[in-house]
């Protein structure tokens, strides 16, 4: 006897069934969906959000709104104006409002509100996900990330299903969880014991991690690996494939939007999660980039009308790309940059995501953790955590090979350290800039 769905299950099925339709629509019909979920979201902030009916450059504009001259949202904006941005009569079908606080990798939190109805896009593009990396939900996932107050240390916590997203569906697979907080050492140690068959965590976790499964090789079962949270260099990719014998499916998303971008199922790549939000690349003087071109990111969240986030400057650099031949439509983002405070800047004033050749210095320096900031146009200091010394002769080799990767001689300072920060959510990041 086959069970009829109910409920979850089949909003869940009828939400999966509609992705697959717009995932492959042509363009111009894909534009036209989208076009009709922004002229709804406009409509009803316009009228209901303090922010946007009362923001003189929109008030000008009377009823012929031209998007290129709508005003771009900022962090700052958002987090001095939280109340005027929440609408005043938010959609009575769309359920209960949700609260998010993010910690915010500078240090600087949000605070945002959605709703049920969000949250149903957010629980199907999980699964998107999943199908995209073709991942078999009977299979045991392993989750390695940041949890506050000391949450899931070792030996973690375990759990039947891999979360509502997939259980909605009626997948039993067993999930189970660690804190990131817990030293690399034990982080391997207890992935030993569980021998997933996935694994989702950070790239800076999976780096550190790497460096240790290239020596020991007891992690034998990955068929693939997700990660989120943090920029996935082109580097640390390479080095976390070789080690593991497997393919990363990176996602791109926040707090505040939920899912921007999936890895593409055939390539590097990323398709825009167009049922959820619009997503612009923008140059210095908010035109769009053409493919090929970084700029920086702005995001307009189509389905939060409890607090819409319209042309909203996410704080990235991208690259966008051209359409894809995976048979997929949707808008493709060529490279993730990540923040401003990410890329490395040269004295002619170029700007670019920074190759420092991981694998080699790993070689000089086994098990240790890096960190290269730039604290001027010529100088870069790279801080080394390991608990060895650093010889005179390990220290010019770690800076030739610096300088070749980045193609440029700067001028490097090696630290030893006992102890990288991170950030307030548990972000690590492998590069930073204070220009």
């Amino acid at each position: 006897m086959i069970p009829i769905p109910e409920g979850n299950t089949t909003l869940a099925l009828a939400m999966q069934y509609r992705l697959q339709q717009t995932q492959s629509i042509n363009v111009a019909a894909a534009n036209q969906l989208r076009e009709q979920s922004l002229q709804s979201l406009l409509k009803h902030a316009l009228s209901t959000v303090p922010y946007y009916r009362e923001h003189p450059v929109i008030k000008a504009m009377g009823n012929q709104i031209h998007w290129g001259d709508f005003p771009i949202l900022t962090r700052s904006a958002l987090q001095a104006n939280e109340s005027r941005l929440r609408s005043t009569a938010p959609p009575k079908n769309h359920g209960k409002i949700i609260e998010f606080r993010s910690s915010g990798s500078t240090g600087q939190p949000v605070h945002t509100f959605s709703s049920e109805y969000a949250q149903v896009y957010w629980r199907a593009m999980t699964v998107r996900d999943h199908l995209w990396a073709r991942r078999d939900f009977s299979k045991k996932i392993a989750i390695i990330k940041f949890l506050p107050t000391g949450q899931s240390m070792y030996p973690g916590v375990a759990s039947k299903t891999w979360g509502p997203s997939a259980a909605a569906l009626g997948y039993q697979g067993p999930s189970v969880m660690l804190n990131s907080s817990e030293s690399t050492a034990t982080q391997y140690r207890w992935l030993t014991e569980q021998q997933p068959d996935y694994l989702l965590t950070y790239p800076s976790a999976l780096l550190e991690l790497a460096q240790i499964q290239l020596r020991e090789k007891k992690l034998n079962r990955l068929r693939s690996i997700s990660t989120l949270g943090e920029n996935l260099s082109d580097d640390t990719r390479k080095i976390v494939e070789k080690a593991f014998g497997c393919r990363i499916h990176d996602m791109y998303s926040s707090q505040e939007i939920g899912y921007i971008a999936l890895q593409c199922p055939k390539h590097n790549r990323y398709h825009i999660q167009q049922e959820n939000c619009m997503v612009e690349i923008l140059d210095d003087n908010n035109q769009p980039c053409p493919p090929g071109v970084m700029g920086r990111v702005v995001v307009t969240s189509l389905q939060n009308y409890i607090m819409p986030l319209i042309r909203y400057e996410i704080g990235d650099y991208a690259v966008p790309g051209e359409g894809c031949d995976c048979g997929i439509t949707l808008p493709v983002i060529k490279h993730i940059a990540g923040r401003t405070r990410n890329l490395l800047t040269y004295p002619d004033g170029r700007k670019t995501w920074p190759s420092y050749n991981p694998m080699a210095l790993m070689e000089i320096f086994p098990l240790a953790r890096f960190q290269l900031e730039q604290t001027a146009v010529n100088d870069i200091t790279f801080r080394v955590m390991t608990e060895a010394e650093i010889s005179s002769n390990a220290e010019q080799q770690a800076i030739k090979i610096i300088q070749d990767a980045m193609q440029h001689p700067f001028n490097i300072t090696v630290e030893k350290v006992d102890e990288l920060p991170r950030s307030a959510g548990g972000k690590y990041e492998e590069f930073k800039s204070v220009l």
